[in-house]
């Protein structure tokens, strides 16, 4: 039995990238019952686990809070002040593969003298989110790993300027297809989703809206999330004339539902890693306008054919796109069906089966090297 290791800064968090994990463990413990899969996390700022995690091992190497600011001092200064605590479980621990979640966990593995050979390196960000110094110490510890898994086409040609192209490969994230609807897209509603940060580009969707409603004054937007922006984002809306058209609904616990009452999806982000939202909204039969910003929209959406997709940070495409949207109903409701068709790709079971094959060619080299060590 193969046994395999998911390394995780802190599994009781929220976020997407626990998510992924939860959704990859349930449907291995379905599908591949010849893994033995244990998650390794780093910290535990919560005594309850957000997602279901049943029959899978959780070990936990500190009962510290993990809640800090990403990128700020303390948040380094924690996975430093750990390094000994991962240096002594993967030495008492054997595993046949370690898949590091994330580019500051794979640098602890390096940190902590892992051997980075059995590491594949899975990355939730697009390849430009670090600085140059982090790009080149990344590509330095990437080397060293077996495989390097990136989320879109577009992240896996810059790592292949860099390595040889066998050792990148893409896999996207899952999503849950439990509850797949095609939606009847008549509410004259548009909808986005994600936290209220610079990175989502709401503000942006505030300008180009403002236009839009100019010619189009029955449409609304409904704004899904919350974030540090809030407040200036609430002023930006009210500057522009639009309380009441663009809505901040706040969080919701039935994004599902909610994207059944939208006639399309805005994604106005400035970057994303690969956005699990735009399949949550093909999922829904609804259709998507996005910016082409790295990375992921580009994978997802086929331009006129499932979406619009127009050129990154390109206000007036934007606007165009959602014109478009809103003037040809019937076009929308196709586009809705070819999203509804597209997302099977991207079920639990097939990206499961993706793993798993990476899996078995990391077995089937360690076989080989084994024989050619013996002749």
């Amino acid at each position: 039995m193969m046994k395999i290791c998911f390394f995780i800064d802190d599994i009781t968090h929220t976020g997407g990238i626990e998510r992924v994990v939860s959704l990859l463990c349930g449907q291995f413990a379905i599908s591949h019952k010849d893994l033995n899969i244990e998650i390794v996390s780093q910290f535990r700022s919560s005594k309850k686990l957000p997602y279901d995690f049943k029959g899978i091992k959780i070990i936990y190497l500190s009962d510290k809070d993990y809640d800090a600011k990403p990128h700020s001092p303390q948040r380094m200064f924690r996975i430093l002040g750990n390094v000994f605590n991962v240096r002594r479980h993967f030495k008492n621990n054997k595993y046949d593969i370690i898949i590091g979640q994330s580019y500051p966990n794979n640098i602890l593995l390096y940190m902590a003298g892992v051997d980075m050979k059995n590491v594949i390196a899975a990355e939730h960000v697009y390849y430009d989110y670090y600085g140059s110094f982090l790009k080149r110490l990344r590509l330095h510890i990437y080397r060293k790993c077996y495989k390097v898994v990136v989320l879109t086409t577009k992240d896996k040609e810059c790592y292949d300027r860099h390595f040889s192209k066998e050792h990148t490969c893409v896999i996207p994230n899952p999503v849950a297809l439990t509850e797949t609807f095609l939606s009847p897209l008549d509410n004259k509603i548009a909808i986005t989703v994600g936290r209220i940060q610079y990175q989502k580009g709401f503000d942006t969707l505030v300008d180009i809206f403002k236009r839009v409603h100019m010619k189009h004054p029955d449409w609304i937007v409904q704004i899904f999330g919350d974030g540090n922006l809030r407040k200036k984002l609430e002023k930006q809306i009210a500057d522009a004339g639009l309380s009441g058209i663009i809505k901040l609904m706040g969080r919701s616990n039935e994004i599902y539902k909610k994207l059944r009452g939208a006639a399309f999806y805005i994604m106005p982000s400035r970057f994303e890693g690969f956005p699990m939202v735009l399949i949550e909204a093909q999922s829904q039969g609804v259709p998507i306008v996005s910016f082409d910003c790295p990375n992921g929209p580009s994978d997802i959406i086929r331009n006129g054919e499932n979406g619009i997709l127009v050129e990154n940070q390109n206000n007036d495409a934007l606007y165009e796109g959602i014109c478009y949207m809103i003037e040809n109903p019937s076009e929308r409701k196709i586009m809705g069906q070819k999203s509804l068709e597209n997302v099977s790709q991207y079920s639990t079971l097939v990206i499961c089966d993706k793993w798993k094959g990476l899996f078995k060619s990391f077995i089937a080299n360690e076989v080989s090297s084994q024989n050619r060590a013996q002749k």
